[in-house]
């Protein structure tokens, strides 16, 4: 299976002040955060959401150890474009809604929905409104 979309998988979802709080933090500790100011104004993604006590059982179900925080402050179209990531994630949806688009089908992801999305697929990511969320792997 390539992909997968699970509605309402965990609607115990990360809220903003939790992901400003790790954002905070992460600057404090001048950890790595990407960000593309040429390209993407208000899109970050951080990369020590794994300390949030929230997430841990999260992670520990899906047997993934590694946690990337994705967030938008405004709706953006193609927010990286046509990609494919060198592991599998599973992406968990927690603020605002992202469309999703894989082998020409499209998935509007809302908070507490999760999608699974195989290494070497690739895949297209849109915000809709302001959004957060977490992607894990297991490495």
């Amino acid at each position: 299976m390539n992909y997968r979309v699970i509605k309402n998988f965990n609607k115990q979802v990360l809220s903003w002040n939790d992901i400003l709080y790790n954002f905070e933090e992460s600057v404090v500790k001048d950890e790595l955060i990407r960000y593309t100011p040429e390209k993407h104004t208000t899109f970050y993604v951080i990369h020590n959401a794994y300390r949030i006590k929230k997430l841990k059982n999260i992670l520990k179900k899906l047997g993934c150890v590694v946690a990337h925080i994705y967030f938008n402050l405004c709706a953006r179209e193609d927010i990286l474009g046509p990609h494919d990531d060198d592991r599998d994630v599973w992406f968990w949806q927690c603020q605002g809604k992202s469309k999703w688009i894989i082998d020409n089908k499209q998935f509007i992801l809302q908070p507490g929905d999760l999608i699974y999305v195989k290494k070497g697929v690739f895949h297209t990511v849109s915000a809709l409104t302001p959004r957060a969320g977490v992607s894990m792997s297991k490495f």
